[in-house]
C-alpha cells in the first residue's frame, strides 16, 4: 500500500450485503488504523459500535474480509477545514475585537465569539466532509 495514496487502513468482516451495492461492514477491534494507532471514529462505541456502511464495486459476501482504506488527500482536506476554519476564527475574532473595543477585554470577547461561531458552523461541516470522505474509502479483498 503506497502512503502517498492512502493513509489510514483498517480490517473489518463483510456482516451483509444489500442490493444497492452497499456492504455493512464490521471492524475487528484487534485492528488498528495505519496512520492513528487506533484512535479513529472507525471503531468507537459512540459511532456505529464498529460497523459502518459503504458502497463496494466488487460482489462480496457476508463473512469476506477486507482492507479498508481513506484517501490521504480527502483526509487532509478535512482535517485543514476543520480545524484551519475555527484557528481563522478566533483569530478573525479577536483581531475584529481589537480593532472595535481597541481593549484585551474586547480581543477576548472577539476571540470566543469568532470561535463560537466556527464551533457551530463547523458541526454541518464535519459531517459533510465524514460523508465526502467514507464516499471515497476504498475496500480491498485480504
Amino acid at each position: 500500500m503506497s502512503s502517498g495514496r492512502r493513509c489510514l487502513a483498517a480490517d473489518a468482516v463483510v456482516r451483509s450485503v444489500d442490493s444497492d451495492g452497499y456492504v455493512e461492514l464490521e471492524f475487528d477491534p484487534a485492528s488498528r488504523c495505519a496512520g492513528c494507532a487506533g484512535l479513529c471514529t472507525w471503531t468507537r462505541p459512540d459511532a456505529g459500535g464498529g460497523r459502518i456502511r459503504l458502497p463496494s464495486s466488487v460482489a462480496m459476501a457476508p463473512g469476506t474480509r477486507v482492507r479498508v482504506s481513506l484517501p490521504a488527500d480527502r483526509v487532509m482536506s478535512s482535517a485543514l477545514l476543520l480545524h484551519g476554519l475555527p484557528l481563522a476564527a478566533l483569530l478573525a475574532g479577536g483581531a475584529a475585537g481589537a480593532v472595535l473595543a481597541g481593549s484585551d477585554v474586547g480581543t477576548l470577547a472577539g476571540a470566543l465569539i469568532g470561535l463560537g461561531a466556527a464551533a457551530l458552523g463547523t458541526r454541518s461541516l464535519r459531517r459533510r466532509a465524514e460523508r465526502s470522505t467514507l464516499e471515497r474509502a476504498m475496500l480491498e479483498l485480504r
